[in-house]
């Protein structure tokens, strides 16, 4: 926005438009690298390698194989309003994928310049890889990520009582559907959905929505783990 508009505004209206700024930085938050989480659970991880494609974003479209139009929404709730991130969401998601799985011992690389088209419908799934690759392929796409974090607050002025009392409540979703896929033929060796939906309440101040980025990707860690135990028996 230019400074020129901005100083032939009426003094009356600066205070509304610094309260409307103030409002929007209430409504960003960072998503912080993905800390992976011990081993398997319960299980051995998969040796034989694979490249992980970049996963679609397909939250809030209910298997329809279709892009969301809410690249940058990451959270809602009571007294927060819409959260929005700046950072990419699927690569976020796709990096914390790799990361974990490296961390689980599985022999996982990460190809950016891969691609998978998934058609056809949701009982007969036709998956399409490109790229210069080789071997299986995992790709797919995020069903949903996103948290609630409910807190009443009051705003007076340029002060907000969020992140001054206890007494919010926090939940998380995270879901995964997931092909591993041979990339010259693409004949399908496995096909998952996981996923976990978390919450707790008595969460206390400072850094709200700190603890609902860490809450979430804590979520995702377990769809990854269930994700590493599924494929530890796909077949040729």
């Amino acid at each position: 926005m230019s400074l020129i508009p901005l100083l032939r505004l009426p003094v009356a209206a600066l205070p509304i438009l610094f309260l409307f700024l103030s409002g929007c930085a209430h409504n960003r938050v960072d998503l912080s690298p993905y800390t992976p989480q011990g081993a398997i659970p319960g299980a051995s991880a998969m040796q034989r390698p694979f490249v992980v494609a970049p996963l679609a974003d397909h939250r809030f479209r209910f298997f329809e194989y279709a892009p969301t139009g809410m690249v940058d929404t990451v959270g809602w709730g009571e007294g927060t309003g819409t959260l929005y991130t700046p950072q990419n969401i699927p690569n976020h998601v796709t990096t914390a994928l790799v990361t974990q799985f490296r961390s689980y011992g599985m022999s996982v690389s990460y190809d950016p310049n891969v691609r998978c088209r998934i058609g056809g419908t949701r009982a007969h799934p036709v998956v399409k890889v490109t790229g210069t690759v080789q071997g299986l392929v995992l790709c797919g796409s995020i069903l949903d990520y996103q948290f609630e974090l409910d807190h009443p607050r009051v705003i007076f002025g340029f002060i907000s009582t969020l992140d001054m009392a206890a007494g919010a409540s926090l939940s998380a979703q995270a879901s995964l559907h997931l092909f591993l896929v041979r990339a010259r033929s693409g004949r399908i060796l496995w096909e998952g959905v996981e996923s976990s939906s978390r919450e707790k309440g008595g969460i206390h101040p400072p850094h709200l929505k700190r603890q609902a980025v860490a809450y979430l990707d804590k979520t995702l860690s377990r769809v990854l783990a269930k994700t590493a135990r599924a494929m530890s028996g796909a077949t040729e």
